[in-house]
């Protein structure tokens, strides 16, 4: 399916659009965010990545009570995380491999995907696993060292409605482009 955007900055020079689409044959929507970052590609996947490592430091973590870096190499990272937020995600666990590449046209990026065949967790009666969560952040080389960024998400809303899960995906995107631009920017 085609890409139709749903949502954009509306102030006089914006600084991002949100599209989505239907994923053939399956019962997954893709959500994706563009916008710029004055950094270049390297800067904003080093941050990324330093975000990552935060998060898996910080002893007292309110949304987090427990993010872990369960397995690392040069270019993938194995996180097991427990959330403490609102509904949907109250009270649930996830295993996410984040793998990082490069591409030749000098573009950076991470692609991430759900990770329980590779880790070793027994189900908990008091978590609900998300069993599905997959995304990718895309950093291309744009005018004066910035970079087009591209962050897209895919899941499967199952029974949820549209008016529920949207906002929450706009506000995970937004704040997803905003955080990026303010780790770039130090």
């Amino acid at each position: 399916h085609e890409w139709k955007i749903v949502k954009s900055d509306q102030s006089d020079k914006p600084n991002w659009s949100i599209y989505t689409r239907k994923i053939v044959d399956t019962d997954f929507i893709e959500y994706k965010i563009e916008g710029i970052v004055e950094a270049s590609p390297d800067v904003c996947i080093s941050s990324f990545k330093q975000d990552l490592h935060k998060l898996a430091n910080e002893k007292k973590n309110k949304k987090y009570p427990t993010y872990e870096i369960v397995n690392e190499t040069k270019d993938s990272l194995l996180t097991y995380v427990i959330h403490k937020e609102p509904f949907p995600l109250k009270n649930t666990e996830m295993s996410v491999r984040y793998t990082f590449f490069n591409n030749e046209n000098g573009s950076r990026g991470v692609k991430w995907h759900e990770a329980w065949n590779e880790i070793q967790v027994k189900s908990s009666k008091k978590l609900s696993r998300v069993e599905t969560f997959r995304g990718s952040w895309n950093f291309s080389p744009s005018d004066n060292n910035s970079s087009k960024a591209l962050n897209t998400v895919r899941f499967n809303p199952k029974k949820m409605p549209r008016w529920l899960f949207e906002p929450m995906v706009f506000k995970f995107l937004k704040t997803g482009l905003e955080d990026i631009r303010n780790m770039t920017s130090k």
